[in-house]
């Protein structure tokens, strides 16, 4: 009896410490890209100026909307995918993807370079080197070493290339006061980052072992992960956009806003990975862990977004050194948005996959779409930025509301009859 006890917790303990492991394994590589960029916001602000640093954040923030596009649905189902399927079929997965993927790259790149050059009001150089840095991390492998569970791969072969690309493009940035050696630099990262995943993940890997797959059947695989997070993607940079075109002026400090809201999301990657991995486990009992994934999620929005309502202010002045002051009018709601990010973020992607509603993703995010946009532009035109961050509040509110609903209504199905 004792032995079976001894066998018991320490069976238990064992699989604590793994779960640990991966989790504080995940939060290195999301603290040191979040570290550098905090680190990165005073100095680009100060050499760069504030003006073209809100030119940077926009350049970022539409490439990684036409990123969507180039990543098509990998980068949210991804993890959870490879989590659940043989490891001999993983290697396969992850080419398929990735020829895909590249096709995406060039056909997208050209659009999203137009747009920034509309959008900068004719600044062709900046544009295109933008747009091709910018979309780069989307053709990685950051979810599939998060859907093996291997935190050490994503640190190494990952994290590493793109912060050393930062912190030359910081140096070079503050060298020279150009914002092109800044992308340069860090394009080179991220390309460096590309290319050892790639290399990393097709070791050993031999293309004839496995038919290849149609283009066509491959992305018509992906249509609901990508409408998901191509409506949800239309409305995060739609804000920015908006007030790009109506508010210019006001244009940089929504931006700072935008990127403090954007490191919390950053902040919350890890905890999102850990559940992406855990929640699928087909040793484990996935409705028990869905329950406790989605109870987790709430929680760490609520804390997540106190946290950014009233840190976002003083957090502004000391990054820009004075030159840009977020308001609580602003900070107070893009909190309230944090909720519905976090419970979003776990409910739909580590708990809403495994279930095989993956549907209810693209669904969740045309509701949001569609109460949300037409508000942003309204506020936007009408001149009132604290009414565009309330806007993104209630339709992040409204995604995570109808994804818990699907989920609740999900796992109180019979065993048998839900969807694997």
């Amino acid at each position: 009896m004792d032995g079976t006890r001894h066998r018991a917790g320490a069976g238990v303990s064992g699989a604590v410490r793994s779960a640990a492991g991966r989790l504080s394994g995940f939060t290195v590589s999301v603290g040191v890209v979040t570290l550098i960029g905090i680190i990165s916001i005073p100095l680009l602000t100060a050499s760069l100026g504030k003006t073209t640093w809100g030119t940077l954040a926009l350049i970022q923030t539409v490439s990684q909307f036409g990123g969507i596009l180039v990543a098509f649905g990998w980068g949210a189902t991804g993890a959870a995918t490879v989590a659940g399927i043989p490891i001999e079929s993983r290697q396969a997965f992850y080419r398929t993807s990735l020829r895909a993927r590249a096709l995406l790259y060039l056909l997208v790149l050209p659009v999203i370079a137009v747009i920034l050059a509309l959008l900068t009001r004719g600044d062709v150089l900046v544009s295109v080197l933008g747009a091709a840095v910018y979309l780069l991390p989307n053709l990685g492998a950051a979810w599939y070493f998060t859907g093996e569970g291997k935190p050490l791969r994503l640190l190494l072969c990952d994290t590493l290339p793109t912060v050393l690309g930062a912190v030359v493009g910081i140096v070079g940035a503050v060298l020279t006061g150009e914002l092109w050696v800044y992308l340069v630099a860090q394009g080179l990262g991220f390309v460096g980052a590309v290319v050892i995943d790639a290399m990393t993940v097709l070791r050993g890997s031999s293309a004839s072992h496995h038919p290849r797959v149609p283009l066509r059947v491959v992305l018509g695989g992906q249509r609901h992960a990508v409408s998901a997070t191509l409506v949800s993607g239309l409305y995060v940079a739609l804000p920015m956009v908006a007030v790009q075109a109506f508010l210019p002026a006001l244009q940089p400090m929504y931006a700072f806003a935008d990127r403090l809201f954007k490191y919390a999301s950053i902040a919350l990657l890890p905890i999102q990975q850990f559940f992406q991995g855990w929640v699928p486990d087909p040793e484990a009992d996935y409705r028990r862990r869905a329950r406790i994934a989605a109870g987790a999620a709430v929680v760490i929005g609520v804390i997540g977004g106190a946290c950014i309502a009233v840190l976002s202010p003083w957090a502004s002045t000391i990054l820009s050194v004075g030159a840009i002051t977020v308001p609580w009018e602003v900070s107070l709601p893009l909190g309230v948005a944090f909720i519905g990010i976090a419970t979003a973020a776990i409910v739909g992607y580590a708990c809403l996959v495994v279930v095989g509603r993956v549907r209810a993703l693209a669904i969740s995010t045309l509701i949001g779409a569609l109460v949300g946009a037409p508000l942003i532009l309204l506020f936007a035109a009408a001149g009132s930025v604290p009414a565009v961050a309330w806007a993104v509040a209630v339709s992040e509110l409204c995604v995570a509301g109808y994804q818990v609903l699907v989920l609740r209504a999900e796992l109180r199905r019979p065993a048998k009859e839900a969807v694997s």
